[in-house]
């Protein structure tokens, strides 16, 4: 008789009636929420969303081994037997040193930082835009170090061996991984594969990969779950968002502009993240007053939620009592002018209020996104095309070279599906740039 693996959990039975009973409770808290359709919406885009990630993990990324590892060579050099650092790290690890005059480990940040106090430099970090401020001639082959050390760390030989078989590389996607709703993977530094490895993404002979970048994502969703009138006329057509506030309010500046609004959704309010708020506000009141009170509820200890209702985390210390929800408005959106009462704030109020104010818009952005990959999965469901990869604002599409044309429309048909079924009927447009390419690095 086999004998089964060690540790190997035991099966868990099933019974229908349980299952049943599941369900029926499912449907209960559906109703018990603010907005019943909403929620049961996302329950059913979480599902989909799973099923989605499921088959990516099955079908997997293509990866050509053989390329990734030239591009190792060509950036790294030869490897060293033992697994120590291969030779390109190697001669710069001397030349940093020589800089220096005594070695230095440059893999080492507090030996950094020590060796150019030494020199009578301070520094608080070995961060590239703090090193990039300092005279020395170690500074040019430490940047150019860090850079290649990350690669050889992250997407190296080892890596390569531990995470790409029969030419697919399988992150392990999993759907709704953060309390944002946003996807994380298993390992593999799926997220993050830097440009130069992207190389090694190539399809198979006679298809081709379909890159779809969703465009300014986040202010679109701003606008959509705000209501602001200007911004979302702003947000209505497919042209350069940052560039269309820039006119409105920046005088053109779009570089002000979009630190305006990123600031406004990622808490920049000091400096002059706090004088670009102030112009934001004049012109898109609404859109301003919908996260600064999604700030104040998460200061105040108190929950907000994504459009479709995706529930923040309390704050900690809460109890067990749950605390009370912000009462972000669903349709038209909190007043103009609702300034914050006065009063000193701690450090730990101040961060719920970054998080709250950026998962009321982040997490929204996730619920399209899962809708998204829904739409997208029906449009292809009688093509030979896969959906092989997805991050935050960006999808992959594998298909046959023939089917290319076809894929891009599905993909924009589905955005434009997402955003009506998951903001209902307003004028924001969610346009995806897209590139048909052989190789992903080839597609940005």
């Amino acid at each position: 008789e086999a004998q089964s693996p060690l540790f190997e959990p035991p099966a868990v039975p099933l019974p229908l009636q349980d299952l049943i009973a599941v369900y029926a409770e499912q449907q209960r808290r559906h109703e018990r929420a603010e907005h019943p359709d909403r929620m049961r919406l996302l329950t059913a885009a979480e599902s989909a969303g799973t099923l989605v990630a499921a088959e990516m993990n099955h079908v997997g990324l293509p990866w050509r081994a053989d390329v990734h590892r030239q591009v190792l060579h060509d950036l790294l050099g030869e490897r060293y037997a033992g697994g120590g650092e291969p030779r390109r790290l190697a001669e710069l690890a001397d030349e940093i040193s020589a800089a220096f005059g005594h070695r230095v480990r440059p893999d080492l940040p507090a030996e950094v930082i020590k060796a150019f106090a030494g020199a009578g430099i301070t520094l608080r970090s070995t961060r590239r835009w703090e090193l990039e401020l300092v005279d020395h001639p170690a500074v040019g082959p430490l940047l150019e170090y860090k850079k290649l050390y990350r690669i050889w760390v992250a997407h190296g030989w080892t890596w390569l061996q531990d995470w790409v078989h029969d030419g697919r590389f399988r992150p392990g996607f999993q759907a709704g991984g953060t309390v944002s709703g946003r996807w994380v993977t298993h390992g593999g530094g799926a997220l993050q594969i830097p440009r130069v490895i992207r190389r090694a993404v190539i399809a198979d002979p006679g298809w081709k990969l379909v890159v779809a970048d969703a465009d300014q994502m986040e202010p679109r969703v701003l606008a959509a779950i705000s209501r602001d009138p200007g911004l979302m006329e702003v947000a209505s057509r497919d042209t350069d968002l940052y560039q269309a506030v820039s006119d409105r309010a920046f005088s053109g500046d779009r570089a002000q502009a979009k630190l305006a609004v990123l600031g406004a959704v990622y808490g920049q309010t000091s400096g002059d993240g706090l004088k670009n708020l102030a112009a934001l506000r004049r012109r898109f009141p609404r859109a301003v007053a919908y996260v600064d009170e999604a700030a104040r509820a998460g200061e105040e200890g108190r929950l907000v939620r994504t459009w479709l209702g995706r529930t923040s985390p309390p704050a900690a210390g809460t109890g067990d009592d749950p605390p009370g929800e912000a009462g972000l408005p669903q349709d038209g959106g909190p007043e103009p002018g609702h300034d914050r009462p006065p009063g000193r704030l701690t450090a730990d109020a101040r961060a719920r209020g970054r998080f709250a104010r950026n998962f009321v818009v982040q997490g929204s952005a996730a619920d399209w996104a899962l809708l998204l990959l829904a739409a997208l999965r029906r449009a292809c469901r009688d093509l030979s095309a896969e959906l092989v990869f997805f991050q935050h604002d960006e999808v992959i599409v594998h298909c046959p070279e023939a089917e290319a044309d076809t894929v891009v429309d599905a993909i924009r048909e589905a955005a434009a599906l997402a955003g009506r079924l998951t903001f209902g009927d307003t004028p924001v447009r969610f346009p995806f740039t897209t590139a048909v390419v052989d190789c992903y690095a080839d597609a940005k």
